[in-house]
């Protein structure tokens, strides 16, 4: 079986299919699923578990068949089951029958000890800074267990994360709370510790949620910027600081590129709808040429901070959903030399050798074997355990490889003679969104001596991850399935599930700074000048 995205001869989903249609929609997606994913089994408590909870799916389906979203509502309580973040099934397009879309006028943030509401519309701003307590008299730590029952959450931070991203629309809260109508019943401690009920009504349209004024404390140190990256000095403070939204950068599309993807136009196109808004030009070079490139943007921040004697950098990745793991290297290279090129990570990868996984990168099963001279067969667990990059080559081997990435990294490295460009203190943010690619950034400079501020990402260091999407031939679901798992913390079940920061922040820290957007940030300027983060 090949997991396909696109299915010839319909215009348009069915929104309820017969008996026989979602059966097979389920028994194609449980194929997939054990051809692809490394271990779907353990989460079950072995094969026989999962059999039995796949097997009963199927009879799960009315004589009658069901809709879509009756079965998305099947599927997702069985992928909640993994709980696997790179493994789901998305919710289905919502339909101009549904009740218009309206968005909560609160914002909530989330401290290792409380959920809270971070920025509010006027008329609300009395409630900043309240922790929430319970949701439709459901205890928030039961709140958040259902909300990772609809989507599968591999800790706590992530049933919180998953929780808050539901019940700010009243479509998205009715996965977690099918009752809602227009409104929220919450339970709410004031900062003196008193309990206070309200009901916020869900009234914004989308537009006013994501663009509209709220009010919240305000720090204008930070100059955003457009794009998946960018940089400046903070302040008077001399501190680098360097936003990372999204790992991405036309280094990752030219690796692509030169090991022959097969989605590579798909990946770009997604670039210039999400940061330039244009079509993509029929050239694909000329297409990568209006990518910035990630390596330019580190040695301009470097070099800056050379220049003005600044010793620390903050990196932030708040809300960093991920991207190409890959396109790190410029980074750990640039500010950490040779001792990233020595480093000897205590991890392991293991993928799984399945039909999506060769027609993803273009290979027959035997054209893949005679690459690497290796036998394996369809179903087979590749194990590479993350040896340093000194123990696999030379620097001279590793020049040659980089050059896969482009954008003059490999030169950079050869100039260098595996010095690093400037080395400052690393400060990391983190937050629940902190994830995937991402993770796997913040765990390298961690490492290598980095700092985590903030609150635990909603990955677990011991987890499964690389997405192989899917599309279900007849209701046309779409979702995940991880074909990888990453060993980061082998024998550390606790780490391996939370990996916690060296300066965690609970709900008083970041009461200290209003509960604003850059709490995080003002923290770590903080610990910069008290001492706390020497060089």
């Amino acid at each position: 079986m090949i997991a396909i995205t696109g299915f010839a001869g319909r215009s348009e989903a069915q929104d309820t299919l017969t008996h026989q249609q979602a059966v097979d929609d389920i028994r194609y997606m449980l194929g997939l699923l054990e051809e692809t994913h490394p271990d779907p089994y353990s989460a079950f408590g072995g094969r026989v578990g999962f059999k039995r909870e796949a097997q009963s799916l199927p009879e799960q389906v009315p004589r009658e068949g069901m809709t879509r979203a009756q079965l998305y509502s099947l599927l997702r309580t069985f992928f909640g089951k993994l709980r696997d973040g790179h493994t789901y099934v998305s919710s289905p397009p919502s339909s101009g029958s549904r009740v218009p879309l309206r968005y909560l006028p609160v914002r909530f943030g989330i401290a290792t000890d409380a959920v809270f509401v971070q920025g509010t519309t006027e008329g609300f701003e009395d409630l900043i800074g309240y922790r929430l307590v319970a949701v439709e008299s459901i205890p928030i730590e039961q709140a958040a267990a259902r909300a990772a029952m609809v989507r599968p959450s591999e800790n706590e931070f992530a049933a919180q994360r998953w929780l808050l991203v539901y019940l700010r629309s009243n479509r998205g809260a009715r996965r977690v709370f099918p009752d809602i109508e227009d409104g929220l019943a919450v339970r709410l401690a004031a900062p003196d510790g008193r309990i206070v009920e309200r009901r916020l009504p869900y009234q914004l349209e989308r537009s006013a949620y994501y663009d509209g004024p709220w009010v919240a404390e305000r720090w204008e140190d930070i100059e955003a910027a457009p794009g998946p990256f960018y940089w400046q000095l903070v302040g008077e403070t001399n501190v680098g600081y360097l936003r990372i939204s999204s790992i991405v950068g036309r280094e990752a599309y030219e690796e692509l590129q030169a090991v022959g993807r097969q989605d590579l136009r798909d990946q770009v196109e997604n670039y210039y709808a999400r940061y330039l808004g244009d079509s993509v030009p029929t050239d694909i070079d000329d297409a990568l040429e209006r990518i910035p490139c990630f390596t330019q943007g580190i040695f301009e921040l470097l070099t800056t901070m050379e220049g003005r004697g600044s010793e620390h950098l903050i990196v932030d990745l708040r809300g960093n959903g991920g991207g190409w793991s890959s396109l790190v290297a410029p980074f750990l290279l640039l500010v950490y030399g040779e001792e990233y090129f020595e480093y000897d990570y205590p991890s392991e990868f293991v993928t799984r050798i399945s039909p999506s996984f060769l027609s993803l990168n273009g290979k027959s099963l035997a054209e893949y074997n005679a690459e690497r001279g290796t036998s394996y067969e369809l179903g087979d667990l590749v194990f590479s355990e993350e040896n340093s990059l000194a123990s696999r080559m030379d620097r001279t081997a590793y020049a040659k490889e980089l050059e896969a990435l482009g954008c003059g990294l490999a030169d950079h490295y050869k100039e260098l003679g595996g010095a690093a460009l400037y080395n400052p203190q690393v400060v990391v943010l983190v937050d629940p969104a902190t994830f995937s690619a991402a993770y796997q950034f913040m765990y390298r400079m961690w490492h290598l001596g980095a700092k985590l501020v903030g609150v635990p990402s909603s990955q677990a260091g011991n987890a499964f991850t690389d997405v192989t999407p899917y599309k279900l031939p007849n209701s046309e679901l779409e979702g995940s399935i991880a074909r990888s798992a990453q060993i980061f913390f082998p024998g550390d079940e606790e780490r391996g599930r939370v990996l916690s920061p060296d300066f965690p922040m609970a709900w008083s820290d970041f009461a200290r700074y209003g509960f604003g957007e850059q709490s995080e940030v003002r923290y770590a300027l903080a610990l910069i000048a008290a001492g706390l983060l020497p060089h």
